[in-house]
């Protein structure tokens, strides 16, 4: 259960990371939204470490 709290937080902090980009201005982080809603946590850590976060 642990392991989908961890996932689900992550996914959580990657969209209000491209909310966040696409109010300041860069609308095309918006492009990444549904992957970052479909993605496994596998897939996640590989978004969280393209967009800088850890």
């Amino acid at each position: 259960m642990s392991t989908e709290r961890d996932t689900q937080a992550l996914r959580q902090a990657l969209l209000e990371e491209l909310y966040a980009g696409a109010f300041s201005g860069l609308d095309a982080m918006l492009l990444d939204e549904d992957a970052v809603r479909r993605a496994g946590a596998e897939e996640l850590e590989e978004l969280v470490r393209q967009y800088g976060l850890r």
